[in-house]
């Protein structure tokens, strides 16, 4: 089975210089988990809900220096705020793992797998042709075996 078989052809993208704000708006609106980062028509990266939770929550060393960040609530708001503004290019997954349209699905699975992501964008020839999931993946295998 090919990836082309099970992918998602509608896409939603973002522009690397986009605001994360911008980008919670496009996640909330479309209901997805993440965006591919197109620039010039080339898929450049991919960003994702948790990718922009990881941005608002205090890294691990400010958490040991000042315990306050885990505890006020106040701080946290006013650090989302200003996170907001950074651009999607700063905490994007780049550069893009993608994968094509006619790779197999076990492949591409493995693929994930190893590099750890839960969604790839299918490029074929340069061009942005569609979305695939770890999930969308283990459906159609569990589908198979039925």
């Amino acid at each position: 089975m090919k990836v082309s078989e099970i992918m998602t052809k509608q896409v939603y993208t973002i522009g690397p210089d986009s605001t994360l704000k911008e980008c919670a708006d496009v996640l909330k609106k479309c209901q997805s988990n993440g965006l591919v980062v197109v620039d010039g028509g080339k898929t450049v990266g991919v960003i994702t809900k948790a990718d922009v939770f990881k941005a608002i929550l205090p890294r691990y060393p400010d958490i040991i220096e000042d315990e306050r960040h885990m505890t006020d609530f106040e701080y946290i708001e006013e650090r989302v705020h200003k996170l907001f503004e950074l651009e999607v290019k700063e905490i994007m997954g780049s550069p893009a793992i993608t994968v094509s349209s006619d790779m197999p699905i076990i492949r591409a699975g493995s693929l994930m797998i190893v590099r750890r992501v839960k969604q790839v964008p299918v490029v074929d020839g340069g061009k942005l042709v569609g979305i695939v999931t770890l999930t969308d993946i283990i459906n159609a295998l569990l589908e198979k075996i039925k």
